[in-house]
């Protein structure tokens, strides 16, 4: 995958460099060509790696099965075996892990080469917001328990509804609180809060971590933007900046807006609003 951004950057680079040295006449054209180029790129790679990827998560789940059962059925013997069974899922969990986050990366491309060819379609439903940021959160800290994470301003007996791909709200969610954990000290907890006025729905998360610099923070939302900061860049290291470009294009698309407040040791806080359904 990073060669694939490497590949990608490159070829990009090398095109507006030529674009920089034409005349004024023909950069419409030359800029037009290095778009092309770049997404029938992207297209490209991002199907070529889904295939064998899911022959590898297959193949993970197949095999961290099987030793679950084998697991259960020496469990009245020995306590070595158990540990030797527990030392084999181990690796498999992380190689499941990684390849998850593949799995995330290169849809996010897809994602991204849709958007710039106009061919992103929304499955827009009726649905409740409060109910989706309860489901969101409490798998987020199913999957995360050494963290605390606090849901503050949900209505318990009205209903907050919205018109929305719920798939896609839910991307923006977990690429908001997969940040928000991942920049947070685990004994601080994360805050997501909703709050509703003047027929605007507004999500914030919230972490305690080091907060974002003034100077990043202007470019957090451009394509291919690889933060410098643990608040915009983890996950082993292999962000392709597509992140956060992807939750402001997904949340505009919802006649939504995106925003960010942080300070150097102060956190930082993401939100973004949505039209109330009428």
């Amino acid at each position: 995958m990073k060669a694939v951004a490497a590949q990608a950057t490159l070829i990009m680079e090398t095109l507006l460099c030529l674009h920089a040295q034409t005349e004024t006449g023909t950069k419409v054209l030359v800029l037009h060509e290095v778009q092309r180029l770049s997404n029938d790129f992207l297209t490209l790679a991002s199907h070529e790696l889904r295939t064998p990827l899911t022959g590898i998560i297959g193949n993970l789940q197949l095999a961290q099965h099987r030793l679950e059962t084998l697991k259960r059925q020496v469990a009245a013997q020995t306590d070595q075996v158990s540990e030797h069974i527990a030392r084999a899922q181990q690796p498999l969990a992380s190689a499941g892990a990684a390849a998850q986050l593949l799995q995330r990366m290169i849809n996010n491309l897809i994602d991204d080469a849709r958007i710039q060819t106009n061919q992103l379609a929304l499955s827009m439903n009726p649905c409740d917001l409060s109910t989706l940021l309860k489901e969101v959160v409490a798998r987020h800290q199913h999957d995360m328990p050494e963290h605390t994470i606090m849901l503050e301003g949900i209505p318990t007996e009205q209903a907050v509804p919205i018109f929305a791909d719920v798939q896609r709200i839910t991307q923006v969610l977990t690429t908001y609180l997969t940040n928000a954990l991942h920049s947070a000290p685990t004994e601080r907890p994360v805050t997501v809060e909703l709050a509703v006025e003047d027929a605007v729905a507004r999500v914030s998360v919230h972490d305690e971590g080091p907060g974002i610099p003034p100077e990043e923070q202007a470019h957090l939302w451009d394509r291919f933007h690889r933060g410098k900061g643990s608040s915009v860049q983890h996950e082993l290291d292999l962000s392709l900046g597509l992140g956060l470009y992807l939750c402001k294009s997904l949340i505009e698309k919802h006649q939504g807006r995106v925003g960010v407040q942080s300070a150097p040791d102060q956190g930082t806080t993401f939100w973004f609003t949505l039209p109330l359904a009428r």
